[in-house]
């Protein structure tokens, strides 16, 4: 005890009742308890981290010097357009998708296009080649492979299941096995087939304006072949007959889902089939052989998009795992069957091809996009009322698996993880308080069919139920209408109502004091379609964890940027609004933070200094606008582990603890200002509304701005305006 007290000091010994003139101890159980607090309350610091409490923010990561990444243009292959974007890697590893700058008449990047990057990393994917369900030795697929491309030589019956969409690289090599010598004419079969790619449903104009951001308009190629239905059923009426020997499957789509008299069809013919995909679905279960399918990533590629320009596709990194793409397939059959070996070594052939095909292709790489070099599609009309729509997040149900996108919210609904079933209501007369409005449209229903459960929702206006495009799902009548505790089968959020008019009128903003920079954020209320595009964007530039379905419905959601829907008194969707950290002048987060762990910097932004914090969560409890989020967990080691993506090195990972929220993106601040050049954050260059920019207030000051979001006196950077 006399070393606990030399160390302590003689106040340490008061509280233990040590009398000093007698040099004995008194020991009460009182005294002992105090004493026991006052050691606990020295040995705090130590017991976490043994910070020294004199950080300042610019030593933390996030306002170092930002490290160099490695910028790929590419593009994603899509049936109704391919679309531009940006590779970012570090290390050789690609650790986000943003949107390509200089592609002509770019609309930003959607949210199920940033969240297929972790369709790369997916463990799910294929490790090797299997035959009948068993593993298959890569030498007997490339035995395999000179077998079929000798057969297509002779009297072979060969059909192809192509993806749709235009690609001068598909059809040249089509055109080449159509030339192919052979002892019967006719005896080789090419379809184009993809579920995205069909006519979509009419619904109302909020999801389809969402839907056209999220997929281009529904259009098609005419490339000269069956599509479609029509391409499914006539390969369905040769797998019946028996008049094929080879039948190569080589559409993203999984026809055998979405068509049961294909999926019989497929399964009981007794030709050989082959299917190439990137995960395991229901026609690879029906196929005999199974071929690793290499993501768009990893492949060379040409697609044209939309508006006619042609958008190129290169691999940013080698594959990850034994896997082929399909020009790799093709081509293969047209050199007598030799696939390239598994390294990549020298030049490939289906690169060959494109530097044959595309004058320019090396030099056109740089810019991702060649304008005007490819055909203009032809628009689809609308399919007839009842017809399944596609969701904007999930699209077909490829994307179902992605944990990213079950973890985005749909603004239109407010619901996460699942696809939701619209139904047609009658609208509220004019009234009728919005509030009762927001209530109707958010009342807890729920749709199974075929043992599904499907979260319902109502929309005035609508013709007919709206299903969405998914496998397996049956009619409307096919179904049945869950309502009560039943139904509450997927998180969702309360809708607002709509503010009053005159609570939306645009007042003058003070300016902004201080040396240049100052930095604010202008969001444009009226131009957001709430996509969603920009809270995948911030995920994966700010290392944000995923936490789980369980973690969701308790609460303990860590995105740091949300898209609030409000409805008008009618219960339409009329006005999305992004709402983030707003970095406020007078924050109330930093005058109660005990530990100094958020502070404002000289560029006025509220920064956070993620040592230094306790996790007290009165930052949380001060701030006005639920912007920040508690780690209640070591997310970031789950999420690692699922996900398998590298982390943006340039953006610290948090610990289990901490308070986390927006930092306007200050590693992009930084990095553009050494080069003298204006910074973009993560979600406002994915954007396909231009709704959000990043601004220095003192250069570009917002003159007039909506107030009606902002609590009083605590003066916010990030101000909304209308611009309608």
């Amino acid at each position: 005890m006399e070393g606990v007290l030399a160390r302590g000091g003689l106040a340490l010994g008061a509280l233990f009742g040590y009398n000093e003139a007698t040099m004995s101890l008194h020991l009460t159980r009182r005294d002992f308890l105090k004493g026991l607090g006052a050691l606990a309350a020295l040995a705090l610091p130590a017991c976490r981290r043994a910070q020294e409490f004199a950080v300042a923010p610019e030593s933390c990561p996030e306002w170092m010097r930002a490290g160099e990444a490695s910028c790929f243009a590419s593009s994603i292959p899509w049936a109704t357009g391919a679309l531009p974007l940006l590779a970012v890697c570090h290390e050789g590893r690609p650790t986000a998708l943003q949107a390509l700058p200089q592609a002509p008449g770019t609309r930003g990047l959607p949210a199920w296009a940033q969240a297929s990057l972790l369709d790369l990393y997916d463990g799910g994917r294929p490790a090797q080649p299997s035959f009948n369900g068993k593993p298959f030795p890569m030498r007997g697929l490339r035995g395999a492979m000179r077998g079929w491309a000798a057969a297509l030589r002779e009297e072979a019956r060969v059909a192809f299941l192509l993806p749709q969409g235009w690609s001068p690289l598909r059809e040249a090599q089509v055109a080449a096995l159509r030339a192919l010598p052979s002892a019967a004419a006719g005896r080789r079969y090419f379809f184009s087939w993809d579920p995205a790619g069909a006519p979509r449903a009419a619904s109302f104009p909020e999801l389809e304006r969402l839907t056209e951001a999220a997929f281009g308009p529904a259009c098609r190629w005419d490339v000269g072949r069956p599509q479609g239905e029509e391409a499914l059923a006539e390969l369905t009426a040769l797998l019946r007959d028996d008049a094929l020997d080879l039948l190569m499957i080589l559409t993203p789509g999984d026809p055998a889902a979405f068509s049961p008299s294909f999926a019989r069809a497929l399964g009981q013919c007794s030709a050989e089939t082959l299917r190439l995909c990137l995960l395991p679905d229901e026609s690879a279960r029906l196929c005999g052989y199974v071929v690793p399918q290499t993501h768009f990533l990893e492949e060379w590629g040409a697609d044209a998009d939309a508006r006619g320009h042609l958008c190129l596709r290169q691999p940013v990194t080698l594959p990850l795992r034994p896997a082929f793409s399909e020009a790799e397939v093709l081509e293969a059959l047209l050199r007598d069957g030799e696939l390239p070996d598994e390294g990549r070594e020298g030049v490939s052939p289906v690169h060959a091809r494109l530097a044959e095909l595309l004058p320019g292709f090396d030099e056109g790489l740089r810019r991702g996009v060649l304008p005007g070099a490819a055909p203009l599609p032809l628009r689809l009309a609308p399919a007839p009322a009842g017809s399944p729509y596609l969701h904007p997040f999930f699209a077909d149900g490829r994307f179902s698996h992605n944990v990213w996108l079950r973890e985005a919210e749909d603004a239109l609904s407010g619901v996460r993880g699942e696809p939701v079933v619209w139904l047609p209501c009658e609208a509220p007369s004019a009234e009728q308080a919005a509030g009762q409005a927001a209530e109707q449209a958010s009342r807890l229903r729920a749709w199974r069919s075929g043992g599904r459960v499907l979260p319902v929702c109502t929309h005035p206006g609508l013709e007919a139920p709206l299903l969405p495009l998914l496998p397996g799902l049956g009619a409307w009548a096919d179904g049945e209408l869950l309502e009560g505790d039943e139904a509450d089968v997927v998180p969702r959020r309360a809708l607002h109502p709509m503010p009053e008019a005159s609570e939306l009128a645009m007042e003058a903003d003070s300016p902004v004091r201080g040396a240049s920079p100052q930095w604010g954020m202008c969001i444009d209320v009226a131009a957001c379609i709430g996509c969603q595009a920009c809270t995948l964007a911030c995920r994966a530039e700010n290392n944000v964890p995923t936490v789980g379905a369980e973690e969701l419905r308790r609460g303990r959601d860590l995105q740091w940027l949300r898209v609030d829907a409000y409805l008008d008194a009618q219960g339409r969707r009329a006005m999305f609004v992004p709402q983030a950290c707003r970095q406020c002048e007078q924050a109330p987060c930093e005058s109660v933070c005990p530990v100094n762990a958020t502070v404002h910097t000289e560029s006025g932004l509220s920064a956070m200094v993620y040592p230094r914090c306790w996790g007290t969560r009165y930052c949380s409890a001060a701030c006005p606008y639920e912007a920040r989020r508690f780690n209640f967990h070591d997310y970031a080691r789950a999420s690692r582990r699922l996900q398998n993506r590298p982390d943006n090195p340039e953006v610290s990972v948090r610990p289990r603890g901490v308070m986390e929220k927006c930092s306007y993106c200050v590693q992009r601040i930084n990095a553009a200002q050494l080069k003298g050049e204006m910074p973009q954050t993560a979600c406002q260059q994915v954007c396909p509304a231009g709704a959000i920019r990043l601004l220095d207030l003192v250069r570009e000051p917002v003159e007039r701005s909506l107030r009606f979001f902002d609590v009083a006196e605590t003066r916010p950077r990030t101000r909304y305006v209308r611009s309608d």
